[in-house]
């Protein structure tokens, strides 16, 4: 079976191993797994969302071609920053016959297997939120000092001797100049044209894309507003502002334009039971579409792929809700105990972080143990040129360490049952309203849904009666609808 690997390095992850450390454990899985590498996906110090990532959108599109059939991550928060994008990506790879693997987290192919790679990922989505004080604080210093953070340094700037960020104004010139184009009317297509015909070049070094053009003019960095992911509030940075705020505010203006008509023709995105619905007259698979009335209202509706004869059209909002009733109806009490006791044996028996811990931990004690000789050695007089560069050299990585310890806690952490019990529960009771919700539960917890035309039967993942990228026959369908107890049918009504 041909496998790809996609690997991310983010600047502000101090535990995350080099992408060499990475590929090394990505081809020993490969090679346990039997499975063939023929391609690496790497995106270098970028922790933005999965539309910004250039080698990740390419996976995407080269998976059309069909010639890989897995995905190789290293762990699950490495594919998404979030559940509803991972829910979104993993869909159109289902679409193209490729699914994903972690080899950090070992997740078995079962139902239970699904089950725990949803709370895994919906953990970590919660456990992000909840950084430690230590790391924003250490974070927002650096900020304020005007120091680099780490990671790629965007176009326009350079770090200097002591490490603080400063204007490069040959490559500052380039960004104002895109900003100028971009104000005056010109196209991304035309203006990166135009500098790869110049001989321009990044911040990376490579030819100008609509990607680098996208993270160019949608960085307030470039206004002197200097802000991370863990640190919640915009420091102002004047003495770094490379555009000023009219031409920057125009170019916002001319962005979210366009977001808004890009939105309006991927409606289809929200469409959250495509991936799993069944038409239970031919087999095959739902898909939604929209239509308008003569008011010009829109509708949108799910109907059969195939426009069998025999099944008619639901409405979108009837069919989810009945979905989303079903498994409220299912996830009592005692079944989320019984669901969250298996998928915690299999987290728990296949992921460890002891090891990294441990060398993080003596890491620690040593730099601390440095620290206490140099203050020693102050406190007798004996201080010398270099005592307090090399002592603030040592603090430096004693907090460097402290965060990537902290980071590790939380991005691996020890889950038991009890952290999965409670996070089922969340996404039952979260606002179930919004797509984005509902799409979190239903492919969590949702293996099938059979729609006929006066009732729907799901078929949840707490079962051994098949997995969820089987290929289901109508035989195999009814053949499970009879033997599995994992299921709720619920009745249907007028579309």
């Amino acid at each position: 079976m041909n496998a790809v690997i996609y690997a991310r390095y983010s600047s502000d992850r101090q535990t995350e191993q080099s992408i060499e450390g990475q590929l090394r454990e990505y081809y020993e899985f490969a090679e346990h797994e039997k499975l063939t590498i023929i391609n690496e996906y790497i995106d270098r110090a970028i922790s933005g969302t999965t539309d910004k990532r250039p080698a990740f959108q390419q996976m995407i599109e080269d998976s059309k071609r069909h010639k890989f059939e897995v995905v190789l991550v290293y762990k699950l928060d490495r594919f998404a920053r979030n559940r509803y994008d991972s829910s979104i990506y993993k869909t159109k790879l289902k679409r193209n016959g490729v699914k994903v693997l972690s080899a950090k987290e070992n997740i078995t192919d079962t139902p239970e297997g699904i089950i725990l790679e949803g709370l895994i990922e919906a953990m970590n989505e919660y456990y992000s939120a909840e950084l430690s004080q230590k790391i924003k604080r250490g974070i927002r210093e650096n900020i304020i000092k005007g120091k680099a953070t780490g990671g790629n340094v965007a176009l326009g700037y350079n770090i200097n001797a002591d490490k603080k960020i400063v204007i490069n104004e040959q490559e500052a010139q380039t960004v104002r100049n895109i900003f100028k184009m971009y104000a005056e009317g010109y196209t991304y297509q035309q203006i990166q044209d135009e500098l790869n015909r110049q001989g321009r070049k990044t911040s990376r070094g490579n030819d100008f894309n609509k990607s680098s053009m996208n993270r160019i003019l949608s960085n307030r960095r470039y206004i002197g507003e200097y802000t991370c992911k863990n640190v919640p509030e915009v420091i102002n940075c004047p003495e770094l502002a490379i555009v000023d705020i009219e031409t920057f505010n125009r170019v916002q203006s001319r962005l979210e334009t366009w977001k808004t008509h890009r939105k309006k023709k991927s409606e289809n995105a929200n469409y959250v039971l495509t991936s799993k619905t069944i038409c239970g007259y031919c087999g095959k698979n739902l898909k939604g579409y929209t239509g308008t009335s003569k008011t010009k209202a829109m509708h949108y509706y799910y109907t059969c792929k195939s426009k069998c004869t025999d099944s008619h059209t639901w409405k979108k909002s009837q069919l989810e809700d009945l979905v989303i009733s079903a498994i409220l109806e299912y996830l009592t009490n005692d079944r989320i105990s019984k669901i969250t006791k298996k998928v915690s044996q299999i987290y728990n028996r296949n992921s460890d972080t002891k090891e990294q811990l441990k060398q993080l931990d003596k890491d620690y004690q040593n730099i601390c143990t440095s620290i206490a000789n140099i203050m020693r050695a102050i406190e007798q007089g004996i201080i010398t040129s270099t005592t307090k560069s090399r002592l603030e050299e040592l603090e430096q990585q004693k907090e460097d360490t402290e965060i990537a310890i902290a980071h590790l806690k939380i991005t691996m952490p020890k889950f038991e049952q009890s952290h999965f019990e409670y996070t089922l529960k969340k996404l039952t009771k979260e606002n179930l309203l919004s797509d984005e919700s509902k799409l979190k539960l239903i492919e969590t917890i949702v293996n099938r849904v059979v729609v006929y035309n006066d009732k729907i039967v799901v078929i949840f993942n707490f079962t051994d009666q098949f997995h969820n990228n089987d290929e289901l026959s109508l035989d195999k369908i009814e053949k499970t609808i009879e033997e599995c107890s994992s299921i709720v049918s619920i009745g249907g009504g007028d579309a």
